[in-house]
């Protein structure tokens, strides 16, 4: 029996799946910190508590301040100018990404709950702005962030899927709960930055340890690539 050739629509996280970022995130936690009087945070901690976008990374780290709150948003806009200036040291794309998003012949776009110009910014910096993406929607650019089923519909819209025929690959709760929401397929990337009981309770239809474990699930159902 030949494997089917219609393509699924794979959206993607970018923390955690696409990229490793945690240590850049990490600095400029510790340098926020320390510039507060307050004591530094370790790489795993931190690396824990990425996924949920900036507003609530921040908040974690400074419970003090009411959530949206003008001290907390001031907050957040002061871990950003940092963040921006040196968010390229030690953040790599993971093993595997550049040849997966030129190889994959179906539709690919990213959902993150990053703000969008550092999206953009890195996605540059790694020439993956050259990939034909459906869309890149960060966690500024619609109403709702994951884990809305939002941003998931807004991009099977604009590709003209369905959620049977949408993959979500993501890390992090908010990924395998927008899945959830929106009906799509759960892939969870357990090389990510959440432990895998976190991930492994919303029973994703796909585990993977790596993009080329990803890959392979791919030829499984559809032609090589």
């Amino acid at each position: 029996m030949s494997k089917l050739t219609n393509w699924p629509l794979l959206i993607f996280d970018l923390d955690g799946t696409l990229l490793d970022s945690a240590e850049d995130l990490w600095v400029s936690m510790n340098v926020m910190l320390n510039r507060h009087k307050k004591p530094s945070v370790d790489l795993l901690t931190l690396t824990h508590h990425i996924g949920d976008g900036l507003k609530k990374l921040v908040h974690d780290f400074f419970p003090d301040l009411t959530f949206d709150s003008l001290a907390h948003l001031e907050r957040v806009d002061e871990f950003l100018d940092h963040y921006r200036a040196n968010m390229m040291v030690h953040s790599k794309l993971f093993h595997g990404v550049p040849e997966l998003l030129k190889d994959y012949p179906g539709p690919k776009a990213i959902v993150t709950n990053k703000n969008i110009q550092p999206t953009h910014q890195i996605l540059k910096h790694f020439n993956l702005d050259r990939i034909p993406w459906v869309d890149v929607i960060g966690g500024d650019s619609l109403t709702e962030r994951k884990p809305s089923a939002l941003p998931l519909q807004h991009v099977m819209s604009k590709a003209g899927h369905d959620p049977l025929d949408t993959w979500m690959i993501g890390d992090g709760r908010p990924d395998m709960q927008a899945a959830t929401a929106a009906g799509c397929k759960k892939v969870a990337a357990l090389y990510g930055y959440s432990p895998h009981d976190v991930l492994l309770q919303f029973n994703p239809e796909i585990t993977v340890s790596s993009l080329t474990d990803l890959r392979l699930q791919l030829t499984k159902e559809f032609a090589d690539f």
